[in-house]
């Protein structure tokens, strides 16, 4: 039991990266928040009258903290909110900065910025100091975080891993290999590369302009790092339908794929010669399986 609840933190979960999901969850932990305080009203604060505006401050203050948060932290710590390394005990760290950054922001409200009917209220009730408010903010939110986090993986897993299995189903074991053309791919001035495209297994974006080029020929795998863009890449009027973008991060070659698995992250796909998977993105698998050439 000890073990597979270890294990449960190392699973993969995917970072929130886009505007409208951040928006979401924010705006729906603040509702929740709100809620629970105004259904419930924990900790004694039921005996404080005129309540409710007071309450609002909080449920406003949780969607703000956390917006900013999930829109800011990324962007200040880049190499530790990658997505293809994300787990659950990240996200669990994550959210308990979030929940101590919210308990911050709660401590001056509740003691320097309400009306001061408020504050002797909860002065009356021994709930000031800043690690009361820690206790109140973690109280309220720890277990419905740990819950929603449970069975969002299990959803996402179950969703993606279904998805692998019917693109699995796809992908044939004799697969007809299309010939290629002959693309020039440059390193510098005086260094050029002639890669046939049905050899090409995927370009990987590294930052800027530049791509990790990854082959194999008859003299074996070749990986290179040039100077390229995805997107002037797929410019080249010589390459086939099967050299497709699956990902903001990633081209690959369809002729290549061996196979799908899926995890809470993502569905990923397994391609001949590499010893790493490749993410898709959520709107490219269904494209993918239009392909004949998979």
């Amino acid at each position: 039991m000890k073990i597979k609840f270890i294990d449960w933190f190392r699973r993969p979960f995917p970072v929130v990266d886009s505007l409208r999901d951040i928006l979401i969850i924010s705006l729906g932990s603040g509702t929740i928040v709100l809620s629970f305080l105004l259904i419930f009203q924990p900790f004694g604060i039921n005996s404080i009258r005129g309540i409710f505006f007071f309450l609002c401050g909080f449920g406003f203050i949780d969607f703000l903290v956390t917006a900013l948060n999930l829109l800011l932290l990324p962007r200040i710590l880049p190499s530790r909110f990658k997505q293809n390394q994300w787990t659950i005990g990240k996200n669990l760290l994550a959210i308990a900065w979030i929940l101590f950054t919210i308990a911050l922001v709660n401590f001056i409200y509740g003691e320097y910025l309400v009306s001061r009917e408020y504050v002797e209220g909860l002065e009356q009730l021994n709930r000031t100091g800043i690690l009361s408010w820690i206790f109140m903010t973690f109280s309220v939110g720890v277990i419905p975080v740990t819950c929603a986090l449970y069975f969002i993986e299990r959803r996402l897993g179950r969703r993606n891993y279904a998805l692998a299995e019917e693109y699995n189903k796809g992908v044939s074991e004799e697969r007809i290999v299309k010939p290629g053309s002959g693309i020039v791919l440059e390193s510098g001035k005086d260094t050029r590369y002639l890669i046939n495209t049905s050899d090409l297994i995927c370009i990987q974006a590294e930052g800027g302009n530049y791509a990790s080029v990854y082959w194999q020929d008859d003299s074996g795998l070749h990986k290179e790092t040039i100077r390229l863009t995805l997107v002037g890449f797929l410019k080249n009027p010589l390459l086939g339908d099967y050299i497709v973008r699956c990902h903001k991060s990633y081209i690959i070659n369809l002729q290549k794929v061996l196979s799908f698995r899926g995890n809470a992250r993502s569905v990923n796909v397994r391609l001949e010669g590499l010893n790493f998977e490749v993410p898709l993105s959520r709107s490219c698998p269904r494209a993918l399986l239009k392909k004949e050439t998979i």
